[in-house]
Order: structure tokens, then sequence, then C-alpha cells
């Protein structure tokens, strides 16, 4: 009768996560001991010997956090990029994920991995879902390759949803109303839940959201003609911003978000039970949270006026849908728990950007370095237009993902646990780019550039991991994951910026081969390996745990885009006026590899190859690793009025796979190694008068360790993307009035430190890397929330931004030819003031 006591934990913890358990966790503004399964055993943060960080439901509600990244700027140790809802990519312990088939941080719903696209141009992003009627997230820091596998070097990100309840209707809602400043308009949410008993073995939990955000973002569009060209130095020409325009889109980033879950839990007999689940959701955004800025100055600043500059009418949207289908089973024998959890899941992501002054500029087809004109009847190609789904130059990503862990896990009492399992992964994702300029189609020169990327990746593990209490209070824990993993891609690019194209439009053929004939590459990879973890902890009373770990992570290589001029000899005269796009990217090339520190290198070392470059020029990158050694404490003390953890620790990252730029084309390149030296600091102080103060705070300072003219950082440059410092401070008060009536109020001030960026479009060499930087400011954002709740409803007033701060929170991934000149910046939302109602029947 051992798995009844495991599905009685179960319901309690949905309960304690549901919307009316949060008002009961108010009581006395006492801290909340939350139940975690980071370690794939269930024990509580303060328990758990490794760097975590546990978010209730009950924390959710009280902040009012209504996306993933306002709930991530909470947590130490952890940034992201995002250019809007479902296109966030996450850093974490000054790990980079802008390079790579995948992502430094493994994000989890429930037992599922969620894996980013393969080879995407737009990075290593993840679903934004929807934070209703969770039980909690969990974020663990650190290398998790034992019991996560690949892409969990830097940390994993874990969403577990609540459970169905058996025996137990119940009814929740949420509804928010509020208005964004600054050019903004209405928001709208409604979710609402319903959990239905079906006889005493079978309970439903259905879960539905829908969101509308007003966008605050112009998109202005010229009167025709009204720029007719751009100055051969790619910069845009004087009187650019205040020429004649033909429309302005107002809240031109306006997005929705749909979503839908649904859970069965089935409990035939008192050993087993069986949840299948359901997910669906589709986020559609206007365009992007991004806003023009002149140039690619080193130390950016948010333009007085907020948009993006069209030559012509050209919409962005994003479109992204996302459907998951699960199956757990859980079975409770004599001895241990085996769980069965199979995932089967769909993602399909389309982008589209305006590419007309890139495609068309000094720096893009159409004047290989001379003013060109725009409109067609001035010789120019004319505007960007449609591909096979809509306007723009379009990336789409389409992703699908077969998973499969079955793990056994120790449950009788004594000093020895134990886990083990296995796990498969089959991973197909294709990434697509057309870019077109429909009125040049009838001259043959319309194609710029198409393509079309499937890659597939297939994964074996068998892992395990035991633990061993030696002696009074002291652990040990030693895990070991073996893997392999293989893969296979093949390419099929053509139009005029491919090996075919260019050539034949520079030297005036009429119709280049490059528009009809494909230009074709495969490429396959594979191999095997072994992360190691040992953990050693102390448990010197009930309120004070002290444990050191070393652990190793790793994250599996893969191919880039062809590098077509792999073959191609070139001279310093031919690089001064190319006439190819052969040699284009051969010429930047040189100028990486034969730059240093004072000399910028001058196109002298012929025929230089990509480094780890197949026969047919397709460019590979290795697995990079990383091993982190830590050790951290986690104490109450003052009778649980003052919650204090922290750690510090050190990261050795082998082979970094990194983002670079060759020529305006984007490349994943194995760096120098580096190192992350950090501290991490997490405490909670319950206060006199109904108050408490939470706060944390996360420094990193990371360096590579040599100069690597592939990715052109030099020695003791910091890892891009990765701020040094992190911090958020919470001060909460509740005050009893009738009955059980509460007054609660918070105020939030989270602050991400200064960053660096590459700028997309540069190719940075040793020589010219402290000039071409981008230097992201520091910024913090302050929220403030304040209503009436009771046990079944609660009623509150916030304002997110609150000092309505406009800052720059990273450069915008640009899918079409990288151009400096033309670079765009992502910006934060301004200051939204609404109100916020929750309400909840049942029990």
């Amino acid at each position: 009768m051992k798995h009844k006591s495991i599905l009685v934990t179960s319901v309690a913890l949905a309960v304690a996560g549901s919307p009316w358990a949060a008002a009961a966790a108010d009581q006395g503004t006492d801290l909340e001991e939350v139940v975690i399964t980071a370690t794939k055993r269930e024990s509580t943060v303060q328990d758990t010997p490794i760097s975590v960080t546990a978010i209730s439901a009950a924390d959710i509600a009280n902040k009012g956090l209504t996306d993933f990244n306002s709930l991530a700027q909470t947590v130490p140790g952890i940034a992201m990029r995002t250019s809007g809802p479902g296109q966030t990519e996450f850093e974490m312990r000054g790990l980079s994920s802008a390079g790579g088939n995948a992502s430094v941080v493994g994000f989890y719903l429930d037992e599922t991995a969620l894996s980013s696209p393969a080879s995407a141009q737009l990075g290593k992003i993840v679903i934004d879902p929807n934070l209703y009627d969770l039980n909690r997230v969990e974020i663990l820091r650190g290398p998790q390759g034992t019991l996560y596998g690949s892409s969990s070097m830097g940390g994993t990100v874990k969403v577990v949803p609540n459970a169905p309840q058996l025996g137990v209707y119940a009814v929740s809602g949420e509804t928010v109303v509020s208005t964004t400043g600054s050019g903004g308009g209405t928001n709208f949410t409604q979710n609402g839940m319903v959990n239905l008993p079906l006889g005493t073995e079978v309970a439903l939990r259905l879960v539905g959201s829908t969101d509308s955000e007003s966008g605050w973002l112009n998109r202005y569009v010229f009167a025709d003609g009204a720029v007719p060209t751009d100055g051969a130095t790619g910069a845009r020409p004087p009187g650019f911003y205040t020429a004649p325009l033909a429309e302005t889109a107002s809240q031109a980033n306006a997005s929705s978000l749909d979503s839908f879950r649904a859970s069965l839990l089935w409990h035939p007999v008192d050993e087993l039970s069986i949840t299948p689940a359901f997910m669906w959701q589709h986020t559609h955004q206007d365009g992007p949270n991004a806003v023009d800025v002149n140039g690619a100055p080193s130390y950016p600043q948010v333009p007085a006026a907020q948009g993006h500059w069209e030559i012509y009418d050209t919409p962005e949207p994003q479109d992204d849908t996302f459907t998951l289908g699960s199956l757990k089973i859980e079975w409770q024998t004599e001895h241990m728990l085996i769980t069965s959890a199979t995932g089967d899941w769909t993602r399909t992501t389309l982008v589209s950007q305006d590419g007309t002054e890139e495609n068309d500029g000094p720096s893009g087809l159409g004047s290989l370095g001379t003013a060109s004109p725009y409109d067609t009847s001035a010789g120019g190609l004319g505007p960007t237009g449609p591909g096979p789904s809509g306007p723009g130059v379009q990336e789409r990503d389409a992703t699908q993902q077969l998973s499969e862990e079955l793990r056994l896990t120790s449950t009788d009492k004594g000093p020895f646990q134990w886990q083990a399992g296995y796990y498969f992964q089959r991973l197909k994702s294709e990434w697509d780019m057309w870019s077109v300029n429909p009125q040049m189609l009838s001259a043959g020169i319309g194609n710029i550039y198409v393509d079309y990327m499937p890659q597939t990746i297939t994964q074996n593990a068998l892992f395990g991991e035991g633990s061993l209490e030696f002696a009074q209070g002291w652990k040990a824990t030693v895990g070991l994951r073996a893997y392999h993993y293989e893969y296979t891609q093949s390419n099929s690019e053509w139009g005029d910026f491919t090996p075919y194209g260019f050539a034949n439009l520079t030297s005036g053929a009429p119709t280049p081969a490059g528009n009809t004939a494909p230009f074709n590459t495969t490429a396959s990879g594979n191999a095997s390996g072994v992360n190691p973890k040992f953990d050693l902890s102390w448990q010197a009373n009930p309120q004070l745990l002290l444990y050191a770990t070393a652990a190793r992570g790793f994250r599996m290589g893969g191919t880039d885009q062809p590098f077509t001029g792999y073959l191609t000899t070139v001279s310093a005269g031919a690089c001064a006026a190319p006439s190819s796009l052969a040699i284009i990217l051969q010429c930047g090339l040189q100028q990486k590899l034969s730059a240093t520190k004072t000399f910028p290198g001058g196109y002298y070392a012929p025929n230089v190859q990509f480094p780890n470059a197949t026969a047919q020029g397709v460019p590979q990158f290795k697995s990079d690793s990383v091993w982190n050694y830590e050790l951290g404490e986690k104490g109450e003390f003052f009778d649980r009025q003052l919650t204090i953890n922290a750690d510090v620790y050190y990261e050795r990252w082998n082979n970094p796979q990194l983002a670079t730029n060759i020529a305006g084309f984007g490349y994943t390149v194995n760096g120098a190694n580096a190192s992350i030296l950090g501290t991490e600091l997490e405490m909670w102080l319950k206060l006199p008068a109904g108050f408490s103060f939470a706060g944390n705070l996360g420094l990193a300072d990371s360096k590579f360790l040599s100069d690597s003219a592939v990715t052109g950082y030099q020695s003791g440059t910091a890892i891009p993307d990765s701020p040094k410092v992190t911090s958020s401070v919470t001060l909460r008060n509740v005050q009893p009035l009738s009955g059980q009536l509460q007054l609660t109020s918070s105020l939030s001030y989270n602050y991400i430190g200064e960053r660096t960026n590459a700028p997309y479009g540069e190719t940075i060499t040793l020589n010219n890397m402290n000039a071409l930087l981008v230097h992201l400011p520091a910024y913090g954002l302050m929220n403030l929330r304040a209503g009436v709740k009771s046990d079944d409803w609660s009623f509150n007033l916030f304002a997110n931004n609150l000092l309505n701060k406009e800052t720059l929170l990273d450069t915008q991934p640009q899918i079409n030819l990288q151009t400096v000149a033309f670079t765009r910046y992502i910006v934060n939302q301004p200051r939204t003031v609404g109100v916020d109602v929750n309400y909840s029947f049942g029990r």
C-alpha cells in the first residue's frame, strides 16, 4: 500500500499549489516550504544539496508573474534574450546559448524535455508557457548532466503543472485587465481551470487561457520615393528619420497567446497511477519588441522615437504553435518506484523580418559597395516580398521530438538510496529561410536566398545515482550518465546569395543559375561520453545543510550552413572587388584568422580553411562541456524567521560553442576555453508588523582563457550575453482585516547588470573586437502590487515598471543578411497598470 501514500502526497501538493491555497500561505507571512523533485525524488528545497530555487503557485500569484521572463528576473544567476513571447533564450551562470545546436539550459514541462530548434538563426529559443495553474517552477543552477543529460550543462528549468485531484470538484479563474502607456493600449487576460472527479479512481483537469497584449512600438513606412537610396558606406543617409511618411502603424508589436492543457489521472489500484496529458499553445505577435538605432554604436541608447522605419510596408509577424502529448506511468513495487515518462511534441515557429535595406543596400545584393536605389524603376530590387507563407524575409523552424525515460527509484528506508534509468530522444528539426524580391522575379534575380536544412538527432543514455549516509548527517552521492548521440543533416539552397547565383549576378548574366539550381550538401557526426557527479553533504543540524559538488555537463555538437568559400583561393585584389559570394566569405574568413591583437590582417593567407569543415565546405562544431565545482549552504535561523541559502562556484567551459559572424553570415564555432567564478545568495526574512523581505544576488565573473581568432574574442574578455550581476528584492506586507480578509501589498525591484554582445553583421577579429563589442546598459525595473484577498478570491491593483524605465535589453537576432548599419535592439514594456481578480470554488 505504499503507492497510496505517494498519491496522497501528490494530491496534497496539488492542493497546496492551487489558486485558493495562496491565501492560506499568507497567514502570518511565514515562509512556505516547497516540495520539489529536482533530484527525481521528493524532497524540500532546504534538504536538497544543490543550488535550486523553487517558485510555488502562491509565489506566482503573490508577485503577479504573468510570463516566464518576469519570473526568471526574480531568480539569481539566470538571464535571457528575448524578442517577444515564445522567443526566449536562457543563459545561466555565465554560459551563453547564442551558438550551437541546443541551449545551455534544459527546459522541462513536468517530465518532458522541450528542446530548442537545432540550427535556428533566431537562437536557442524555448516556449513561453502560460503560468496559470502551475504547482511550481524549479530552477536548478549548475550542470545537471547526470539526471537531465545534454543541454543542461548550465542548469535546468522545470515547469510542473498542477495534477488532477481525485474526489474533488473545483473551479478557478483569473481576469486581468491593464493598460500600457507610452504608445500602448488595453491588455486583457482570462484564465480558467476545472477539476472533475470521474468516479473514485479517475480525475480530469482542464486549464484554458487567452491573453492579448497591446503593442507600444510604431512601424514607420516612408512615402514612395522619399528615401531613394542608401549611402555607399552602409549608413542611412542624412534626413532618413525625417523623410515624409505614408503610414505610421501604431502598436505594431501587439501579441496574443492562447493555450489549453488537459490531464487525466487514473488510479486503478493502490500501486499504479496512469497520467496522460495534452497541451496546445499558440502565440502570435504582429512584430518584434525591437527599435531602430542608427548604426551599431558600442554603447547604444534608447532612441527618442521608438519603432522601425521601413522603405516599403512590410509587416513582421511572428507565429509559434506548440502541441504536446505525454504519458506518465508510476508503479510502486515492494522496494522501488518504476516511472515511465513518454513525450511526443511538435513546434513550428514562423518569423518574418523586413530585409529591404539589407538586400538592396550598399552591403546587400543590389550594389556591392556603391549607393543603390530601392525602387525597381530606378534600377533597384524593390521590396523584400512574400515567401511561401507571408511577407518579409522569413525563417521557419519546425521541430518534432519523441522521448522516453524509464526510471527505477528506491523507496525503502535506509542509509543507501539509488536510482537508475534509460533515456531516448529523437529530435527532428528543420530550419528554412526565404528571402525574395518579387518585383525582380521576372528578371531572374528575385530569389535572394532560399534554404532548407533538415536535421535529425538521436540520443541514447543510461544513468544512475546512488547516495549513502555513511555517518550521522553525512551523505555521499555519486552519479554517472553514459550517452551516445548521432546526427545527420542535409542542406539545399538556391538564389542569388548562393554559390551558383552570385557570380552570374555580378557578371551581368540575365538569368542567374542560382535561382533554380540548388547547391546541396550533407553532413553527419556522433560522439559518446560519460558525465560524472560527486556530492558530499553534511546536515550539521536540522536547520543547517552544507554541501560540496563536482559535476560535468555537456552539449551535443553539430553543423552550420555551408561555407561556400571553403575551396576558393583569393587575392588582395579579389577582396577589394569581390565577384562572388564565395570570395566575399573567403575574404571575411581570412580577415578573421589572420588578424592579431595589433594587426588587422590583410587577406594575405591564400585559401584559409574553415576549422573542422567537411570536404563539401560544411563547418562542423564539436561538443562542449563544463566542469562545475561548488560549495554551498542552506540555513534556517531564529526559529525559521531567517533563511539564507548561498553558494560559491568555479566553472571551466571547454570548447565553448559560440556564435560568430563572417561577412554578414552567422556561424557556430568552438572558441577558446573559458572560466566563470561566481556566487549566489538567496535570503528571506520575516519582519514585524506583517512584513517580510526576500532578496537574492548573483555574481558571475566570466572570461576567455586565451585568444581565439575564429571567434575574435581576446583572452580576458567576458563571455557574451552574460551579466556580471543579477539581483532581485521584494518587500511584502500582509495585514488581517475582518473575518478571512487580508490586505496584501508588495514592492519588488529586479536588476540586471551590464553585458556585452557581438553586433550582427560585423566580422569580429582579435584586432577590432574592443571597438565593435556592444555594451548593453544595466537596468532595474520596479513593480508594485496591492489588494485584498480571502480564501476564495483576491482583488489586486498593480503597476509593472512603476518608474516607466526605458532600456535596451538585447540586440535583435537577424535572419536576413546580417548588416551592422541596420541592427535593431529589443526594448522593455513601458509602465503597465491594471487590476487582477482571482476566484475559486470547491476544495
